[in-house]
């Protein structure tokens, strides 16, 4: 499992959603069917079912093991990260001129942490995904904000900041 997946436009309509959002809670925690998902949500083994495919499609989530119970084949499925990030966060571009100064600040302290939160790929076989990815989310922002230049560069965004009126 992935720390961070980056979502193309379509696949974000995706996380919008309120009960994908909870297929994907789910199944960041452990593996599941989707009757097990349909049963903890109250809903259809159908519907379910049916978003299982879309999110599989997307490559969110991905079927890990097949059981065997009874006559049936009961198929397990988990998610392929901790965090999905739409791409179109990192493709905003402020028109206010005092924001575009505060925005190419921001945008060095992002791209560092996001630096950071790279050296944490994959989660550890064993390890629980939720713990592991608060940890490397608090670890990066640790690391980014204990050093001088990243404190340096806070100050001045909060200066370039104070510049921008509502």
């Amino acid at each position: 499992m992935k720390l961070v997946k980056m979502l193309d436009n379509k696949d974000s309509n995706l996380i919008s959603d309120p009960i994908n959002q909870e297929i994907l809670k789910a199944l960041v925690a452990a593996e599941h069917s989707p009757s097990e998902i349909a049963k903890k949500l109250n809903l259809s083994t159908l519907k379910i079912w049916r978003r299982f495919q879309k999110l599989c499609k997307a490559k969110m989530i991905e079927q890990t093991k097949t059981k065997r119970v009874g006559n049936i084949e009961k198929k397990l499925y988990r998610a392929t990260a901790t965090w999905y990030t739409p791409h179109q966060y990192f493709s905003l571009s402020p028109k206010n001129p005092a924001l575009q100064e505060a925005y190419i600040i921001y945008s060095d302290i992002q791209k560092a942490m996001m630096i950071k939160l790279s050296n944490f790929s994959d989660v550890p076989e064993g390890v629980d995904p939720g713990d592991f990815s608060l940890y490397a989310s608090m670890r990066a922002t640790v690391e980014v904000y204990r050093n001088p230049k990243f404190q340096s560069k806070i100050i001045e965004l909060e200066q370039k900041l104070s510049g921008y009126h509502l």
